[in-house]
């Protein structure tokens, strides 16, 4: 396989790896009965919509009116696809259809519109004849769950030892939520046939979409994306006797082009066996070692692999001794069997192993560019970093903060509105980008001041347009401006276009609108603000400006419900650093303006008050504990 390819699969598998529990950025029940409820099944209906809401599912109830019944419904169910059916959603259809010779409609005319949806789907129906419904399609993934056959009725449930389907349902749901587990669709009608779920009737299961593989529409409660990811971070593997692992080879007939890899990503991703925890591409894993192994050897063994100019790094002896410790780990790590022998080993271990000694060695590397050279890291960036990607993207930011000369012109942008002069934030346009444009106020009008806060300000923006790991959170640069007129620079960053000026927020704006905050969130948000200053101290970057006005939130988009007071609709866990117009190499000059104010020293180290002293790492350090505490009160 091509590496390229290789890289993108094994990239977008882990991606995927927190969706194999919950497949659906949202799940949409429309849950429908008629609006004369001759027979009695409104409470039951309730009671289901309760249900659901517990499995944290958005409920849209509607009541089939007696008149104009079939346009009606045809009409309620095109708007709901077109507000969310969208692609990636999972679409719950629960239809409650029981009556006594009164009015009636054609479920035949009114199913295709939900097998045209862009979405999977699965169809729970409660009536007599259900069975009829059985139409087949030809994309997405549709699953099909009734109460009878073609040909039969379907009980009432008023009788006490003839439940009805919907009855029998909620007890099988109730069970999945009660035991934290998940369902998939079919095992729910297994479950249903059982002698012990009471039903006379025999539930009829099918699905509806041709070719289909071995995946299922699950029944689980349902999680937003970052809460999976942060979950299955923390998780406790299962142990030997609870899960296997797997070693598969993959041949194929023909070269992968880009329509046969997104395929076979949907092959496995969406469409695996629904009981695979995950799959993960060993031999990126392996490749990806080996290139830390190599490289480390070109950096740190000039004697064993000298550089192809010739030029030797200088590196310290306990740090040979260091590196040369940690590559024999990851060569013995890398010491595997051939594949016949696989079957008698934990390959997950193995691979668990191997990612750990190589995460080892990338971060005593990537510590040893933070005291490199110019001439080092220039040196560095000559060399095949091809496999460590995250390596040359830091070696790329290191040269861009310590380089005396960083040329980077002003940009144009585009505003619907100018920004009033005391405002930090705003919206406005580069080309097709929205960005969210953060403004650095200036009072020196000297011609010395103002190169001086445009130099800063280009490298600055130099280093936030670099190419950079998720983990640094900080949003992807475009440049920056100049507003001469105002005494302001503004740096640009990209954002999401689904974003408005209503949807973001410093952390100290929330800090008195936001009601309360559970802890665990808190402590995720911590330690993600925590990883950011690791990274950035990596390169050497101080940020010098750590506190809540400087942590920008923005609204989370998989969440529809908006409530000003409720912290769900921020994306908390996502937080980004802004506030970069102190920040600077850790070998720089430091600035020492006099400043006696609270408000300005309340994140700082004592040392830093009034007329400070030369910054340190510590003092990033202790203005992000500062920020920990209040953040935890």
């Amino acid at each position: 396989m091509d590496s390229a390819h290789e890289t993108i699969i094994s990239r977008e598998l882990s991606r995927y790896h927190p969706r194999r529990s919950q497949r659906y950025s949202a799940v949409n029940v429309l849950l429908v009965r008629w609006k004369d409820d001759d027979i009695g099944v409104a409470g039951e209906v309730d009671e289901l919509a309760c249900l659901f809401r517990e499995f944290n599912f958005l409920v849209w109830p509607y009541q089939i009116p007696s008149e104009n019944s079939q346009a009606q419904l045809q009409l309620h169910v095109a708007q709901f696809i077109h507000h969310v059916g969208s692609d990636g959603d999972n679409l719950i259809y629960e239809n409650v259809r029981k009556f006594a010779g009164g009015p009636w409609l054609d479920w035949a005319l009114i199913q295709p519109l939900f097998l045209g949806a862009n979405c999977d789907g699965a169809i729970l129906l409660d009536c007599c004849f259900a069975g009829q419904a059985v139409r087949s399609r030809l994309q997405n993934h549709v699953e099909f769950l009734a109460a009878t056959d073609k040909d039969q009725f379907t009980p009432t449930g008023q009788l006490a030892n003839r439940p009805s389907f919907t009855k029998v349902l909620m007890q099988e749901l109730g069970l999945v939520l009660r035991e934290a587990s998940q369902v998939t669709l079919s095992e729910l009608h297994h479950r249903m046939l059982s002698k012990e779920a009471g039903l006379v009737k025999q539930p009829f299961y099918a699905v509806l979409s041709r070719g289909s593989s071995g995946a299922g529409i699950r029944f689980a409660k349902w999680e937003p994306i970052d809460r999976t990811m942060a979950e299955s971070r923390t998780s406790i593997p299962a142990s030997r006797g609870q899960a296997a692992s797997l070693y598969l080879q993959l041949s194929l007939f023909h070269p992968l082009d880009v329509p046969k890899r997104e395929a076979l990503l949907r092959w496995l991703t969406r469409d695996s066996p629904s009981d695979i925890e995950h799959i993960q591409v060993i031999q990126q894993t392996i490749s990806e070692a080996q290139a830390v192994e190599r490289v480390n050897s070109e950096i740190l063994y000039p004697m064993m692999a000298v550089s192809s100019k010739g030029t030797p790094l200088h590196v310290a002896n306990d740090a040979r001794d260091e590196a040369k410790r940690l590559t024999g780990a990851l060569s013995d790590a890398l010491t595997i069997p051939e594949t016949y022998q696989f079957a008698e080993l934990d390959v997950a271990q193995v691979i668990k192993s191997i990612s750990e000694k190589s995460e080892q060695l990338l971060a005593f590397m990537t510590d040893y560019l933070a005291t490199s050279s110019e001439e080092s890291l220039e040196l560095l960036r000559t060399e095949d970093l091809y496999g460590v990607r995250d390596l040359a993207s830091k070696i790329a930011m290191r040269l861009t903060l310590i380089q005396n000369e960083t040329p980077q012109d002003t940009i144009r942008l585009y505003f619907d509105q100018i920004a009033p002069v005391d405002q930090h934030l705003w919206i406005g346009r580069r080309g097709e980008d929205k960005v969210l444009v953060e403004y650095w106020q200036y009072d020196t009008i000297s011609d010395h001041d103002l190169t001086r806060n445009l130099k800063q300000a280009a490298r600055i923006s130099a280093l936030l347009s670099e190419d950079k790991s998720k983990s640094f959170r900080i949003l992807p640069g475009l440049g920056y401006m100049h507003e001469a007129m105002r005494r302001r620079i503004g740096f640009a960053y990209r954002i999401p276009p689904e974003l408005s000026k209503n949807d973001y927020w410093t952390l100290s704006e929330l800090i008195s609108t936001v009601k309360s905050v559970p802890l665990e969130v808190r402590s995720r948000l911590a330690s993600t603000l925590c990883d950011s200053v690791l990274h950035l101290h990596s390169i050497g970057w101080f940020h010098k400006a750590i506190k809540s006005g400087n942590i920008v939130v923005f609204r989370d988009l998989d969440y529809r419900e908006r409530e000003e007071q409720s912290y769900q609709h921020r994306n908390l866990e996502n937080s980004y650093m802004i506030g970069f117009d102190c920040s600077r190499p850790s070998e720089a000059e430091t600035c020492t303006t006099v400043d006696f104010s609270i408000s300005s020293n309340i994140y700082r180290h004592p040392e830093r008050w009034g007329k400070p002293k030369k910054f340190e790492r510590h003092h990033d350090l202790y203005a992000l504990g500062d920020y920990d505490i209040i953040n935890a009160l």
